[in-house]
């Protein structure tokens, strides 16, 4: 390892943000001096006191802040999911509700023997077969639309 690669990788290491980390220096037996972060044989610790500079407060702060506009972006997206869930989970209900009420409304015209319609004045007019037919009919095609 050249004198400048040495010089390198203990710039990296007084560099890093890491303020407890633990560096070791050992030779090989080939003469050549090494760094690492766990002892070997012959190893020896080095102290390096590391200090934090601006740029790494100012680093940490826009990582916070990205942080905190991520987890807001994604709280967003939940809130936005629940109301649609809620939204469709209403529709279906109602659904439900207009289907059961065509189910037994049109239940209720087969048992019957006449269908009548108020008038005006609030008196029974008996419905003909055709137009109790047309009320049946539109009876079945709520049906259709309502009970999927």
């Amino acid at each position: 390892m050249t004198g400048r690669a040495q010089i390198l990788l203990v710039a990296c290491f007084l560099v890093s943000s890491v303020t407890h980390a633990e560096i070791y220096k050992w030779v090989d037996d080939r003469g050549n001096v090494h760094y690492g972060d766990k002892p070997v044989d012959n190893s020896q610790q080095l102290e390096i006191k590391t200090e934090t500079s601006d740029v790494t407060a100012e680093t940490k702060d826009s990582r916070d802040e990205r942080r905190r506009r991520l987890l807001d972006a994604m709280q967003e997206d939940r809130n936005e999911k629940e109301k649609q869930d809620a939204d469709r989970k209403k529709k279906k209900k109602n659904l439900n509700r207009q289907c059961a009420y065509a189910k037994d409304r049109l239940k209720r015209y087969q048992q019957s023997s006449g269908l009548y319609d108020l008038d005006k004045d609030g008196n029974r007019v008996l419905l003909s077969d055709e137009e109790r037919k047309r009320a049946t009919d539109g009876l079945r095609s709520q049906i259709k639309k309502h009970c999927k």
